[in-house]
C-alpha cells in the first residue's frame, strides 16, 4: 500500500508540473505577441492563443492598422472561428459601418462556408435589417455545398428572419422597384434572378404587365419589350445582360430579324422559347429556313437521321467519381430537347457539311495542337449573306492549354452568334477529353449559351458535342478533315 500511495503522489506532482509547464508556455505566446502584436494578429498561421493575446494587447491603444488588421481577419483564410469571433466583436464596438462595408464586399465571396453561416447568423443576431441586400447578393451566388437545398442557404434563411417568412418575395420585389437603376444594378438582376429561382414567375410578368410601375426605367422597360413582343420572360441575370445587347442600336436590326423569325414559329414552341434561341431563329431564317415551320418532333426525327448517318459511336469524357447523368446519347436525352437545341443541332451538322468550313475548323485545331499556351475557341454564326463564319477570338488569359477563358469581347460578339465554340486538341488522339467538361457545363450554365466543343479523336477526325445549360449536350458525331477532293 505504501508504494503505491508514493506512485501515487508521485503522479500527482507529475501533472501539477505538466500545467504549470504548459501555463508557462501560454505565457511565453502571450509575451511574444507582446513583442509585435500587429504582426502576430495578422498572420494565419500564428496560433488563435497568440492573435487572442495580440488583440487584448492591442485593444490598450487601438489604431488604424488595428482595426483594418480585424477587418481582414473577417474574409482572409486561415484565421479559426475563434479568432474571427473575437475580432467582429471588437468591430462592433470599434468600427460597425466599416465592419458592415466589409462584410457587403466580402460574404458573396466568402468560401469558408462554416464562418459564411456565422456571419449570417450575426448580421440576424444585431438585426442589421440594412444588411438584406448584402444576404441577396450572397444568396444569389451558386455554393456546391447548398446546390440542391436552396431553402438551407443561411443568407435565405437570414433574409427571412430579419423581415418575416412570409415577407420574402415582397422584401426582393421592392427591392428591385426601388434600388437605386445605376449604383444597384446588379443587385436589381440578382433580385430578378432569385424571385425566378424561388418560383415566383407570375409575380414578375404581373409587374411587367403593369405599365403604371416605373415606366421612365430601363430594365423594367426592356424586360416589358422583351416580354411584349416575343413572350420571353428571362430567368437568369446573364439572360437579361444578353437581352439589354440586343436591344441596344448596334444590335436593331437584328432584334427586327428575331421578332419576324419567331413570328414564324408553331405557336406552342413560341411560348416557350429562351433568350438564346433568338440567335437561333435568325441563323435557320438566313440559312435554312424551311425549318422554321417544323415541330421538334420533325426537327428530332431530322437530327436522328443524320446522327445515325454518322455513326452511333459516342466519344465520351469519364465523370466516373462526380456522381450525375452525363450521358450525350441524342436517344437518352430527346425528352430534354427543345426546339432551338434541335434546330441548332441541324444547323450544325448543315453547316460542317461544307468543306470549306470544315478545312477552317482543322486550320483552327491543327494552331492549337501546335499551341501549349491555351486552348482555342471563339464565335460560329451566319451571316447576313446567308453563310457560315468561324470568328477566331483570342482568350481572356492565356498559359493554361487545358481551359479557354472567354473574353468580353467575345461575349459581345456572341450575343448575335450561333454558338460559343472552343477546342479540345492537346492531342491527335483525344478521346478522353471529348466533349464538355465539368468546367464546360459550368460555363454554360452561367452564360445560358448555344455551345460546341470539337476534340481530336484521329489526326483526320473532329468529334463534334453539343451542350448548353441544364447540363445538357449531345454527341453530334465526327467531321472528316477534307481530302483533296474536297
Amino acid at each position: 500500500m505504501k508504494s503505491w500511495s508514493c506512485d501515487c503522489a508521485r503522479n500527482t506532482l507529475g501533472n501539477a508540473l505538466g500545467m504549470a509547464v504548459l501555463a508557462c508556455v501560454l505565457q511565453a505566446c502571450a509575451v511574444s505577441a507582446g513583442k509585435d502584436p500587429l504582426k502576430s494578429l495578422s498572420n494565419p498561421g500564428s496560433l488563435p492563443v497568440v492573435q487572442e493575446a495580440a488583440m487584448e494587447k492591442l485593444d490598450e491603444a487601438p489604431t488604424p492598422e488595428y482595426i483594418s488588421a480585424l477587418k481582414r481577419i473577417m474574409w482572409q483564410p486561415g484565421f479559426s472561428e475563434s479568432t474571427r469571433m473575437a475580432a467582429f466583436d471588437r468591430l462592433v464596438k470599434l468600427d460597425e459601418p466599416g465592419l458592415k462595408e466589409i462584410l457587403r464586399l466580402q460574404l458573396p465571396k466568402l468560401m469558408a462556408l462554416s464562418w459564411r453561416r456565422t456571419l449570417c447568423e450575426l448580421i440576424v443576431t444585431h438585426q442589421w435589417t440594412d444588411m438584406t441586400p448584402t444576404l441577396v447578393r450572397a444568396w444569389s451566388v451558386p455554393m456546391a455545398a447548398w446546390i440542391e437545398h436552396d431553402k438551407d442557404r443561411p443568407e435565405r434563411i437570414a433574409i427571412e428572419q430579419l423581415n418575416g417568412k412570409n415577407e420574402l418575395t415582397d422584401v426582393l420585389v421592392k427591392m428591385l422597384i426601388e434600388s437605386n437603376p445605376i449604383t444597384e444594378a446588379n443587385l436589381r438582376l440578382r433580385c430578378w434572378e432569385m424571385l425566378q429561382k424561388i418560383g415566383q414567375r407570375e409575380r414578375l410578368v404581373k409587374l411587367l404587365a403593369d405599365a403604371s410601375v416605373k415606366p421612365e426605367d430601363r430594365l423594367l422597360s426592356d424586360l416589358r419589350s422583351c416580354a411584349g413582343e416575343l413572350g420571353i420572360v428571362p430567368t437568369t441575370m446573364e439572360e437579361i445582360l444578353w437581352l439589354q445587347s440586343l436591344l441596344a442600336t448596334k444590335n436593331i436590326a437584328f432584334w427586327a430579324q428575331a421578332k419576324a423569325a419567331t413570328m414564324q414559329l408553331p405557336p406552342d414552341v413560341r411560348a416557350k422559347l429562351e433568350i438564346r434561341e433568338l440567335p437561333i431563329a435568325v441563323a435557320v431564317s438566313t440559312f435554312k429556313p424551311e425549318l422554321l415551320a417544323k415541330s421538334p418532333a420533325e426537327l428530332y426525327q431530322l437530327v436522328q437521321a443524320r446522327r445515325e448517318a454518322n455513326g452511333s459511336r459516342v466519344v465520351s469524357p469519364s465523370f466516373e467519381g462526380f456522381g450525375g447523368d452525363y450521358t450525350e446519347n441524342l436517344y437518352e436525352m430527346r425528352n430534354k430537347l427543345s426546339w432551338g437545341d434541335l434546330a441548332s443541332m441541324a444547323i450544325a451538322m448543315e453547316i460542317f457539311d461544307l468543306p470549306n468550313v470544315r478545312q477552317d475548323m482543322f486550320d483552327l485545331a491543327d494552331r492549337d495542337m501546335a499551341d501549349r499556351d491555351t486552348e482555342y475557341g471563339g464565335v460560329i454564326r451566319i451571316t447576313s449573306d446567308g453563310k457560315p463564319a468561324i470568328e477566331e477570338m483570342k482568350p481572356r488569359v492565356q498559359g493554361n492549354d487545358l481551359r479557354y477563358e472567354a473574353s468580353q469581347k467575345m461575349f459581345d460578339k456572341a450575343y448575335t452568334g450561333l454558338f460559343h465554340f472552343h477546342l479540345h486538341c492537346q492531342s491527335y488522339d483525344n478521346k478522353q477529353y471529348a466533349g464538355p467538361h465539368l468546367g464546360d457545363f459550368a460555363y454554360a450554365e452561367s452564360t445560358r449559351a448555344n455551345c460546341l466543343v470539337f476534340s481530336f479523336v484521329s489526326r483526320k477526325e473532329l468529334n463534334v458535342d453539343f451542350y448548353r445549360h441544364g447540363p445538357m449536350v449531345v454527341d453530334l458525331g465526327c467531321i472528316a478533315r477534307p481530302g483533296k477532293g474536297g
